[in-house]
């Protein structure tokens, strides 16, 4: 196996177990620009469509994040793009295989969903698609198009990422028919897994310190200093905390931590 793909399939792996456990997919996204060589950035991109008006989120790294304004000329056009017609949850997408990739630098659409960063050439992948929402991972390179090797670097990036993100969203809706049913204990804000398999659940010394600081505003950074530890460290303490708490997010892991603490 060649480095390219190897790191590839490692940010793969990383990828899809950030998304099965809920969490955001930022941190893993520079190993992406990484493994694609996306000089001019990637993005995981939400196009919502729930709303009144389509509504675009994007999570980036390797370019600037997208402003709240950047995103809202985006969303005004993205029904016209043409590689949104073709994403597909099997193959990658290049812009550069659907239309003149010159005429195309001309368009409105360019100018608003590339433009801003020069992403002369974008290349696209389906991760997740409803009748309300549609959710792709995309690259872009400014000075030379994406060959056939980052083509397959894609695809073996985005097939165990779309996989985990479908668990979890199956995983979400069924946890909500159990809140739902289960009575206003299970409407504790944050759960995220059955809480009646995470009541007796108390946190390792390690753990309990990672969440103290955490809770406090650390970053992983700085407890990772703190503590003498690895950052990597600090996020898999976090990690197994949300796991075996059925909490998601930091926010929803320090309230909990907070209640256990006052009921002690």
């Amino acid at each position: 196996m060649s480095d390219r793909r190897r790191l590839a399939a490692a940010t793969a792996r990383d990828l899809a177990v950030a998304a099965a456990r809920g969490e955001s997919l930022a941190p893993w996204l520079p190993a992406v620009v990484e493994a694609l060589r996306a000089e001019s950035g990637v993005g995981v991109t939400r196009i919502d469509r729930s709303g009144p008006s389509v509504g675009i989120s994007v999570e980036t790294a390797g370019s600037e994040p997208v402003s709240v304004e950047l995103a809202g000329l985006a969303a005004e056009v993205a029904d016209q793009h043409p590689a949104l017609l073709s994403l597909s949850p099997t193959e990658a997408v290049r812009v550069s295989d659907l239309v003149v990739i010159k005429d195309f630098w001309h368009t409105e659409v360019y100018e608003r969903m590339h433009g801003y960063l020069d992403g002369r050439y974008p290349m696209a992948m389906l991760l997740h698609a409803s009748p309300t929402e549609v959710m792709f991972i995309g690259a872009h390179r400014s000075s030379s198009d994406f060959g056939d090797e980052d083509v397959e670097a894609l695809e073996l990036i985005q097939r165990p990422l779309a996989a985990a993100l479908a668990f979890r969203a199956a995983l979400d809706a069924t946890t909500a028919v159990l809140r739902d049913e289960g009575g206003p204990a299970a409407l504790e804000v944050g759960i995220t897994g059955p809480a009646a398999l995470c009541a007796d659940y108390r946190p390792t010394r390690r753990e309990a310190e990672v969440l103290t600081l955490a809770a406090a505003g650390w970053t992983n950074v700085r407890i990772a200093r703190q503590l003498g530890i690895a950052e990597r460290t600090v996020r898999k303490h976090l990690s197994s905390v949300y796991e075996q708490s059925g909490r998601s997010g930091r926010a929803a892991a320090a309230a909990w931590w907070a209640s256990l603490q006052d009921s002690d």
